[in-house]
């Protein structure tokens, strides 16, 4: 700053020199003498001495205007670290102490043949929910819902600040709620459309949620050498792949960790200029000890032991720009570029039976289980963009074991009861790419997205990994069915039929890797039916064209396809187990799962008003089976913004 007004006083004291030798000149000249009018002269010396010195004073400005640039380039690098990478950039406190952010977002959905007409799987189940009244024939469902999202900031004072994140009716749907004169078998009126009210009722059987649900809640201290923050807060990296925040206004999901995090400013690097920010995540504390004296919800639950608890340890290493320093850079035609890594440690050594089965209510006298648990997971980002191109790529991988799996289930009677399975091993990777180019800048876009998840042979996807064929009780316990071939999904360890061969083995690896929900690639295959991407690709090519200031249309093209077609519900397998029928695979079914056209149309103006319309359409090919119906997704949303 202080080269910029040096800069300027240099400008102006140069501009007022000519001024004050004029006028000097003036008062040496006789009175009674008037003054000549000088001739206007291109080739006068005075004007091209000051058409030289006006140049070298732009040059001055120019280059203290880019020293200027270089300095706040700096403060903002360090400011970054002040936030979650590839997230929001936090902004400094204002003077208000209270600011309010969110949305009151209305949404309604029409869902059209999502199960394909495909009838169950090998285990029983639909693509995708039917309607209870006839369901052989009909296949639509139509929805209406809502969501209050309030997201205040308290800033205590230049340096502190609290953020929360409240949801008001998230997601509840219009219609539920129902007051007791309207619904309740015990209400002495008889017809059941008698009366208007909405009364949220936490103990409703038919709520699956309370009204008012706290999400987020967590403070930040900028101290002298950075950051820190504290509490339950959001979580993104990178594309959004690993861990998404979730922070759109037609979005379902997020990640929200308890977390303790220290951000640093920017120190240099062999490989540049690069911020730090070692984290610490409470995945689980396991057992707790209600208050003593006055029991469950009141006074101060505390951790029991500290042998069952799930820690992550993590560290972000990056180089990123802020969202003000690289617009800056596309305004001078610069280009960016960004990378950076996260490294996860997770482990948990410990879990008790008891706890698990009974919660606050267990004695907790019972051996623990060895629990055995690591992790190790590590992703890579990097992003390039120039005024005519943004190349960004996420890609993840995951390796670690779990000494022992197990599921809740109950035994004869009815009890919850803990069912140990084995170790296995994890090995998972994945990621996406996009590429896009400005075809007409600020107009129309093309962008090439493709992503994979890995994999394996086990029979279903694996996004619903507790979803097995049943289970036999017995008076101590329960014993796991296995889902055979052609299931859509469940667990990706277990025992199941050999590939070529009669009987079964033990699967004792999970390697199907998960998109975050939170992660939208289109909008039926992956977003309603499979809900992750997993042990797939897609490619996904789409224009995006801004129509008039504040409308813009998106229309993809999204090809989906398995990475082994065993895990598709093509598959199938026969036999009863026995000796004279093992069980054995007839069919390893295809690979290729879907060919989608989604359009979304977006509309926001100044004023905070939103709407938008999408509808897509899912053609399904073999991987999903034989002879299917197209299944369409339509929705449309209005929200108000502050």
């Amino acid at each position: 700053m202080s080269r910029l007004l040096a800069a300027f006083a240099a400008a102006v004291l140069a501009a007022a020199a000519p001024a004050a030798r004029a006028q000097d000149a003036a008062k040496d000249k006789p009175a009674d003498k008037p003054a000549e009018k000088p001739a206007a002269k291109p080739t006068d010396k005075p004007i091209d001495l000051d058409a030289k010195t006006q140049e070298a004073i732009r040059r001055a400005v120019e280059k203290a205007k880019d020293e200027l640039r270089e300095e706040v380039r700096a403060e903002l690098q360090g400011a970054q670290s002040a936030s979650e990478f590839m997230g929001a950039v936090a902004e400094g406190p204002k003077l208000e102490f209270l600011q309010m952010n969110g949305y009151l977002r209305t949404r309604g959905q029409l869902f059209d043949q999502l199960d394909l007409d495909a009838g169950v799987d090998a285990s029983g189940y639909y693509l995708f929910p039917k309607p209870i009244i006839d369901p052989a024939k009909r296949s639509t469902h139509a929805t209406t819902n809502m969501r209050l999202r309030l997201e205040p900031t308290m800033n205590v004072s230049d340096n502190v600040r609290v953020s929360m994140q409240v949801d008001v009716f998230d997601n509840y749907v219009y219609g539920s709620s129902t007051s007791v004169a309207f619904d309740s078998s015990f209400s002495p009126y008889f017809l059941p459309w008698y009366g208007s009210s909405r009364l949220p009722n936490v103990e409703d059987v038919k709520s699956d949620r309370a009204p008012i649900v706290p999400k987020r809640a967590w403070a930040e201290f900028q101290t002298p050498v950075g950051l820190l923050s504290f509490g339950r807060m959001p979580s993104g990296w990178g594309l959004g792949v690993l861990t998404n925040p979730g922070g759109g206004i037609d979005d379902d999901f997020g990640d929200t960790v308890d977390r303790i995090q220290f951000a640093l400013p920017p120190v240099s690097t062999p490989v540049g200029n690069l911020s730090f920010v070692p984290i610490i995540d409470f995945d689980a504390e396991g057992a707790l000890q209600a208050d003593r004296f006055w029991g469950n919800g009141v006074g101060q639950p505390f951790d029991l032991d500290s042998a069952d608890d799930a820690r992550t340890f993590a560290l972000k290493a990056a180089r990123v720009d802020t969202a003000d320093e690289l617009r800056r850079k596309l305004e001078r035609g610069e280009s960016s570029f960004n990378f950076g890594a996260y490294y996860n440690y997770r482990t948990q050594r410990n879990v008790w039976r008891s706890w698990l089965e009974q919660g606050f209510d267990a004695t907790l006298t019972d051996a623990p289980i060895q629990r055995k648990t690591f992790g190790h997971v590590l992703s890579f980002w990097s992003r390039f963009q120039s005024p005519r191109w943004r190349i960004e790529l996420e890609a993840d991988g995951v390796y670690g074991s779990i000494g022992n799996t197990f599921v809740v289930g109950k035994n004869d009677v009815g009890d919850k009861v803990v069912k140990q399975l084995g170790g296995v091993l994890a090995r998972q990777w994945g990621g996406a790419l996009v590429t896009e180019f400005q075809a007409l800048p600020n107009k129309v876009a093309l962008s090439l997205e493709m992503g994979v998840a890995s994999g394996d042979s086990a029979p279903g996807m694996g996004n619903m990994p507790f979803r097995v064929l049943g289970s036999e009780s017995t008076a101590s316990g329960f014993d796991i069915l296995y889902q055979p071939y052609g299931s859509i999904e469940g667990p990706q360890f277990g025992d199941f039929p050999r590939v070529g061969k009669s009987g079964l083995y033990h699967d004792g690896d999970i390697r199907d890797f998960r998109f975050n929900p939170a992660y939208r690639v289109d909008l039926v295959l992956w977003r309603e039916i499979m809900g992750q991407v997993t042990d797939a690709l897609y490619v996904k090519p789409k224009v995006h064209w801004a129509m008039v200031p504040g409308l813009a249309l998106d229309i993809a093209v999204v090809y989906s396809q398995a990475l082994d077609s065993l895990s598709t519900p093509s598959a199938s397998q026969a036999g009863d187990g026995t000796p004279a029928d093992p069980y054995r695979i007839t069919s390893k079914g295809s690979k290729v799962l879907g060919l989608e056209v989604d359009s979304i149309l977006n509309y926001t103006n100044a004023e905070g008003f939103g709407a938008w319309a999408s509808w897509g359409i899912l053609q399904p090919l073999a991987g999903l089976g034989a002879n299917l119906s197209r299944g369409h997704a339509v929705a449309v949303g209005i929200a108000a913004k502050f």
